[in-house]
């Protein structure tokens, strides 16, 4: 499961919720859920996710679960249409499989705002709106959409040689540097490629936004997302 979490806003310290403090054996568990993240995209979940991108699946559009409201359904797709055209097109390709619902995403972890959870058919995007706007405004909520859906297009669209090179730019990130006694605040490449994204999408690259990891843009977010659009287009 691929989640996004919120970081403080008074201390400015990676994994602390702004509505909770939480210590240091329930951060080491919030992180591990994040970390896990890996062992839960295999087959037995996800089988040969392009496979599932069947010429039906890729005229769909985007799934709603009926319980979204109709405001919320229409701030997500006015979200995805901010973003510059190559991502949307991109969004276009693997938008059929996802299934988005609104609401607490607290299962994840205990300061996560969204996550993305993989199924036999597609995946099940859930969005924390409401918190998210109200700490954030639209800003936030563009964020939290496009991190989450970037999880789909990595999954399904990126091969292992691309995640590869996407990741080489991408600076560390705070609890990285090595010799770091502890992976506290240190992002999976699976955050740190959806951190990117969502950030390449619209060319926010998050300052003074205290939503998401502690991970820093590339030297070049245009160079990295043609870098993307190219070995997508190459697969």
């Amino acid at each position: 499961m691929a989640e996004l979490r919120v970081r403080g806003a008074a201390t400015d310290v990676p994994g602390v919720s702004r509505h909770v403090t939480i210590g240091l054996a329930a951060l080491v568990a919030a992180i591990g859920c994040v970390i896990a993240f890996h062992s839960r995209r295999d087959p037995a979940r996800v089988a040969g996710p392009q496979a599932l991108l069947t010429p039906r699946v890729r005229a769909a559009g985007l799934n709603f679960d009926p319980s979204v409201a109709p405001a919320d359904r229409q701030l997500i797709l006015r979200d995805i249409g901010l973003a510059r055209p190559e991502a949307r097109r991109i969004l276009g390709i693997v938008d059929g499989l996802v299934t988005i619902s609104v609401g607490s995403a607290d299962q994840a972890s205990v300061d996560a705002v969204g996550y993305t959870q993989p199924t036999l058919t597609g995946f099940n995007v859930r969005l924390d709106l409401g918190d998210v706007y109200r700490m954030d405004g639209e800003r936030g909520t563009q964020r939290l959409v496009l991190h989450e859906l970037g999880h789909v297009v990595d999954m399904v669209l990126v091969s292992p040689e691309l995640a590869a090179r996407l990741d080489a730019p991408i600076p560390a990130g705070y609890g990285c540097e090595p010799g770091t006694a502890s992976p506290i605040g240190c992002a999976p490449r699976e955050e740190r490629f959806a951190e990117t994204f969502s950030k390449w999408c619209t060319g926010d690259i998050g300052v003074n936004l205290p939503l998401g990891y502690e991970v820093a843009p590339p030297a070049s977010l245009d160079d990295w997302g043609a870098q993307l659009v190219s070995g997508i287009g190459a697969a």
